[in-house]
């Protein structure tokens, strides 16, 4: 095994796991999912099915950034490491953290090396992620739970979280505002909100696919935008109030795994690389 130019031994990327009967169950089922998607998305609904087979192409080649850990912790937001050490100054438990919108391979994996805290990550397509993960031998430290921002209360009893965070995800819900309400619901007064993700994605990606909702930090609020330019304050009338608010270029923020990488085929000079990012830290009131 080769070595990194600093020494350290370079990851180590798992083997496909042997299929056995429940493996093919478990095919049958997932091809039975993305027909289904298919159909929802010529009627009409939500475009699930681009984002399924976007992260099966991921998936299937099992990226060795995945499992290193310099990538992990370049792509750890530095405000979450902070919130941590807030709350063990006054606690001895480790602070439960709540993601929204997770994907199969959340970015918040860094936390779990370091023991940062207890992570529950939900999707509406964790189901479908859990198949993929484990068809093509991808072992992951957090595993998705399926779930919807809008309907939280369903899942998590109030005041259940310390920390609730969603990267990039807002934007591909029915309804951000309603998400929100929910997460200051779930979330324990005192708790820490990290919101981040491209500024006004709906624009940018054209208003395809689950790219419905233009949104952005500004004046220590989450707004929104509709397709025709109406604004919204999306944090209006909650419970939150700002701690910190920071917009760079997304070439800038550090995420180079995660559904973020660049392919040998792209253009030099990627789109992404010069949309701005931004970032919302709010503390529940």
């Amino acid at each position: 095994m080769s070595a990194h130019a600093d020494g350290t031994a370079p990851p180590r990327i798992p083997n496909p796991v042997r299929r056995g009967f429940g493996d093919r169950l478990r095919q049958i089922r997932y091809r039975a999912a993305l027909a289904y998607y298919r159909l929802w998305r010529a009627a009409g609904g939500p475009d699930y099915l681009a984002e399924i087979t976007f992260w099966e192409e991921i998936l299937s080649q099992r990226p060795s950034s995945l499992f290193d850990r310099r990538v992990r912790e370049a792509a750890f937001p530095p405000e979450l490491r902070r919130c941590a050490a807030e709350f063990r100054r006054d606690s001895v438990r480790l602070p439960r953290l709540l993601e929204l919108g997770s994907g199969p391979v959340s970015i918040l994996a860094s936390g779990i090396d370091d023991g940062l805290f207890t992570v529950v990550a939900v999707d509406p397509l964790a189901r479908l992620y859990r198949y993929l993960l484990r068809f093509y031998g991808v072992t992951y430290p957090i595993q998705p739970l399926p779930g919807r921002g809008e309907t939280l209360l369903k899942q998590f009893i109030p005041a259940s979280f310390d920390i609730a965070y969603s990267s990039n995800a807002l934007d591909h819900t029915g309804s951000p505002r309603r998400c929100l309400e929910q997460l200051c619901r779930v979330l324990r007064p005192g708790g820490f909100l990290l919101l981040e993700g491209f500024v006004r994605e709906g624009t940018h990606g054209n208003w395809s696919g689950l790219h419905q909702h233009d949104l952005l930090a500004e004046h220590g609020s989450l707004t929104h935008l509709d397709r025709a330019g109406r604004r919204t304050n999306l944090t209006e009338d909650l419970p939150l109030t700002c701690v910190s608010e920071r917009v760079c270029q997304f070439k800038d923020r550090g995420i180079e795994a995660f559904g973020y990488e660049v392919s040998p085929d792209m253009p030099p000079d990627p789109p992404w690389n010069y949309q701005d990012w931004y970032t919302l830290l709010l503390r529940r009131l």
